[in-house]
């Protein structure tokens, strides 16, 4: 079951990594052989076994050297995340719903394939770790800088709602967070008729009904940041 989120009259998370070099790592070298009779102006080599022996207990200090510091040092040192720009412009409440969102192993991934793919500013597959914003979308609805953080913040609630529902899913076997029906008719007809639209268009493999309550809850929680985190923490383990 897909959730996606459209714009309706023009409104509607990742971490890099760097590979440390190998340190530490100490050099061994194979003692020269010695020069057994100098008055001949070189060097002959030793005795075949002695010769043996010693590039044995050669190979076996420089392995044991390696293996040491390779528990003695991480080889792989991990860089600080960096937020996307647009986090610290989010209002408090919704800053804190991406922080839900990921303690509870949800990243936001940014202009997915599926941004350019459909005509959505949001999208979040059932039982997926990761939602989808399309924030470039966005930016070409809304370019003015307070109403693209307005159309970003609903997306977001927008898809952390389908995530809720999602993880009451597979918890308790219903979609549903149970909103009143009063509270989902009385949204506005323009929401509601884009409800529809959005049905018609995605695919889901439950009844009609429930669709829409599921895209209604969506829609009726989108400025209630509050309450997409009280969802989340409530059904999202």
């Amino acid at each position: 079951m897909n959730g996606s989120f459209t714009p309706r009259n023009v409104r509607h998370e990742m971490p890099r990594y760097l590979l440390a070099r190998r340190q530490g790592l100490h050099r061994f070298q194979t003692p020269a052989p010695q020069c057994t009779h100098p008055e001949r102006g070189c060097c002959l080599p030793m005795n075949s076994l002695l010769m043996s022996l010693v590039l044995f207990s050669s190979a076996l200090g420089f392995g044991y050297t390696i293996e040491r510091t390779a528990q003695d040092a991480p080889l792989v040192a991990f860089a600080p995340r960096r937020d996307p720009v647009w986090l610290r412009d989010l209002d408090p409440s919704y800053q804190e719903l991406v922080g839900v969102m990921r303690q509870k192993g949800f990243t936001i991934e940014e202009n997915a394939k599926i941004c350019k793919k459909h005509d959505v500013v949001g999208f979040y597959s059932w039982g997926d770790r990761a939602v989808k914003v399309c924030t470039a979308r966005i930016a070409s609805l809304n370019g003015e800088p307070s109403a693209f953080r307005a159309l970003l913040q609903q997306t977001i609630a927008h898809e952390a709602v389908h995530v809720a529902q999602s993880c009451r899913l597979s918890r308790v076997g219903k979609s549903s967070l149970e909103l009143s029906a009063a509270r989902l008719y009385a949204l506005p007809q323009s929401v509601r008729s884009e409800i529809e639209r959005s049905l018609a268009t995605a695919y889901y493999d439950s009844p009609r009904s429930v669709r829409w309550r599921i895209e209604a809850e969506a829609m009726a929680m989108e400025d209630t940041p509050d309450e997409v985190i009280a969802a989340l923490k409530r059904f999202c383990r």
